[in-house]
């Protein structure tokens, strides 16, 4: 049968000698893998729209529901292209895609997460502070995902102080408007942040080259 989808691409990988496989968080199924046929080709009409940072509505095929959907056809929605050119900004939406990738199931639809990404893409493209914006993204992700990390400081008597505990609730909390004037201490709030998610997935390979990076140069 044929579908047709709202998706944003979280991860794209080779797949035999012409397709792509592709990661998507879709608005009406949740997490899925899709395959693109002939979208590593030269000229590929499904290339651009299967990229990773890309939101697009996809025509599917799903014969069976034990086989991976197949995209037939795609249009672009947002290609985050501010995001794509700017280096600090597309490791920041790359983690935010790793992210929501490790801690979304598979086929399960849930639009706050979809809008969540949606957002954070939004805020990476115009704020000063990505890595601050990352940061409130993966504490709200996290939340809708079980794992508040807010939560788990107030319930397991963690020792972090009154001021680092407010900055983290201030970042749980943020919409993205405002994200920029905040008065946080991010290094530690990162620290912090990243210690507590990399206790449930691998650490992202994104985080060795955030450690190298200034966010306020950018």
């Amino acid at each position: 049968m044929y579908y047709t989808i709202n998706g944003l691409v979280l991860n794209s990988k080779i797949h035999g000698e012409y397709d792509k496989l592709i990661t998507v968080y879709s608005y009406q199924w949740g997490k899925i893998q899709a395959i693109v046929p002939s979208a590593k080709k030269i000229a590929a009409k499904l290339s651009s729209a299967t990229e990773t940072l890309t939101e697009s509505e996809f025509h599917v095929f799903n014969s069976h529901p034990s086989i991976r959907p197949k995209i037939t056809g795609a249009s672009i929605i947002n290609n985050n292209t501010i995001i794509k050119n700017n280096f600090m900004r597309n490791l920041c939406a790359l983690y935010a895609a790793e992210v929501s990738d490790k801690f979304a199931p598979f086929n399960l639809e849930n639009t706050e997460k979809y809008d969540l990404i949606v957002r954070i893409w939004e805020i990476l493209s115009v704020c000063k502070q990505p890595r601050r914006a990352l940061i409130s993204f993966i504490l709200r992700f996290l939340k809708l995902s079980g794992y508040s990390f807010s939560e788990y400081i107030r319930n397991n008597n963690t020792f972090i102080d009154e001021r680092m505990t407010m900055n983290i609730k201030k970042l749980s909390n943020c919409s993205g408007n405002n994200v920029d004037f905040i008065d946080v201490e991010d290094e530690k709030v990162w620290n912090y942040v990243e210690s507590y998610l990399t206790n449930y997935i691998c650490r992202p390979a994104i985080s060795i080259f955030l450690q190298k990076m200034d966010s306020k140069s950018y």
